[in-house]
């Protein structure tokens, strides 16, 4: 087996250790990214993320939505809520705006009635922290 010089073994170490080192940085600046995500979602719906992610999940939206983020989200019935956050229009009618959307969460048949999303009797606080969970959904996630 040949040995290696000492001085390119060193090269050879610290050229992995800056690729590690560039990864590690985009993890960093992807965990940033995401912190930024939230508190301008938290911020613009007076919801909270992480709360808005558990309500998903236990009222079962994935049921019927695909939504980035969620586990085993492959619903099929209402539309993929990837790319959310970018969207102009909630339900089709809707402009896209914090109020409307809660509106939507706690109200779908009055807003469109007969539509397939049923009123889920969400309340005001449910729906703002749901509503914080879909503005962190960027076009990215599509």
């Amino acid at each position: 087996m040949r040995r290696v010089p000492g001085s390119l073994w060193l090269v050879a170490v610290l050229a992995g250790f800056g690729a590690v080192g560039a990864i590690g940085s985009f993890a960093v600046q992807q965990r940033q990214e995401m912190s930024r995500q939230e508190e301008h979602a938290q911020a613009l719906t007076g919801g909270i993320v992480e709360r808005g992610e558990r309500a998903i999940v236990a009222r079962q939206c994935s049921a019927c939505h695909e939504i980035p983020g969620i586990a085993a989200s492959r619903g099929a019935v209402g539309p993929s809520l990837a790319g959310f956050a970018a969207r102009k229009t909630v339900a089709g009618m809707l402009r896209n705006d914090p109020d409307a959307l809660v509106r939507w969460i706690r109200y779908p048949q009055s807003v469109v009635p007969g539509n397939a999303m049923p009123n889920m009797g969400i309340g005001e606080k449910e729906a703002r922290d749901i509503a914080a969970y879909l503005y962190t959904l960027s076009p990215r996630e599509t």
